[in-house]
């Protein structure tokens, strides 16, 4: 039997779709920076990770720099959708508690905020590279205090600094509790936390 154009067709592997290669490429980076930290992380181990060549994570980055960058970018969503987290029905202290214990979470966990210590450390003696992580960090930093300043007032209070200072100490936090927790298991308590933190609101 000679086979029809159509069922020659059906046979051919169905080629993946520009954004879904995207997507794989940035989960399996992700993956990878985490396990192994950015210095360490080869684009043909994210590549292989992904199910695809090299040349696949070229088609959608301009390199290893770029790829972390992007998964930066993604970084902000994860601090909305934390921030967004926090119940309607709760008080200003209900909300600061909770945030407190979700950034000791992350600090225990630390393998993200290790990873981009390493980085930031890298672009430092990048000024173009540096410049870029700036202006990533910004955008961070921006829509972070956007919506502390929202959750603030919506639950009648407000900030004691500007908005932009307390995302950037958020952050900062964040940040170097994963640098102190590393080799150590507890290095603060929740409630010093919650302490520290309410004298961000009023």
């Amino acid at each position: 039997m000679i086979p029809t154009s159509t069922s020659r067709r059906s046979r051919r592997t169905v080629r993946p779709e520009r954004a879904d290669v995207r997507e794989r490429v940035l989960a399996a980076g992700r993956e990878v920076f985490a396990e192994v930290g950015y210095q360490k992380a080869t684009l043909d181990a994210i590549a292989a990770r992904a199910g695809f060549s090299k040349g696949a994570v070229y088609s959608n980055f301009a390199g290893k720099d770029d790829l972390f960058l992007t998964l930066l970018k993604h970084e902000v969503a994860d601090m909305r959708a934390v921030l967004d987290a926090a119940p309607g029905d709760g008080s200003l202290a209900d909300d600061v508690r909770l945030l407190a214990a979700t950034v000791l979470g992350w600090a225990r966990d630390g393998r993200a905020q290790l990873v981009f210590a390493e980085f930031r450390a890298h672009a430092a003696h990048d000024p173009a590279l540096a410049r870029r992580t700036a202006e990533v960090r910004a955008g961070l930093v921006e829509s972070t205090a956007e919506r502390l300043a929202e959750v603030v007032a919506a639950r009648g209070g407000r900030l004691t600094v500007p908005a932009t200072d307390a995302a950037t100490l958020l952050l900062a936090l964040v940040n170097g509790l994963a640098l102190e927790h590393v080799g150590r298991a507890d290095v603060v308590a929740e409630d010093s936390l919650v302490a520290l933190m309410s004298g961000l609101v009023a």
